[in-house]
């Protein structure tokens, strides 16, 4: 079984970076250290419980990309509509990452969610 607090909190340190990155932070250095730890720790999750704990990460980043609600995320004075495109462009990033890196099994069984 997938363990969802694991899925949730790499999503919310991923939506974090988002935030980070729209407020003018420079994150990638801390996002891609973010993605090795992802990696590494869907790797032993997969071994312990079952397999697909990269996958599920990357198909629920993809859902809180599409989000249109994380407003309180953003920097006062944002326009709102090209600030929740610019999230929704790093998170897809991320999770594209993510797929890029999740087993060829894992991956088949991923649905995307408009």
């Amino acid at each position: 079984m997938i363990e969802d607090g694991f899925v949730q909190m790499y999503t919310r340190d991923f939506s974090a970076l988002a935030a980070k990155s729209e407020s003018g932070l420079e994150v990638e250095a801390a996002l891609h250290k973010r993605l090795a730890e992802a990696r590494a720790h869907a790797t032993l999750m997969d071994s312990r419980k079952t397999p697909g704990h990269l996958a599920a990460i990357a198909e629920r980043v993809k859902l809180e990309a599409r989000r249109t609600d994380a407003l309180h995320q953003m920097r006062p004075g944002a326009d709102p509509t090209a600030a929740l495109a610019r999230r929704r462009v790093f998170l897809d990033r991320v999770a594209e990452m993510l797929e890029a890196d999740a087993p060829a099994a894992d991956r088949a069984t991923m649905a995307v969610r408009p």
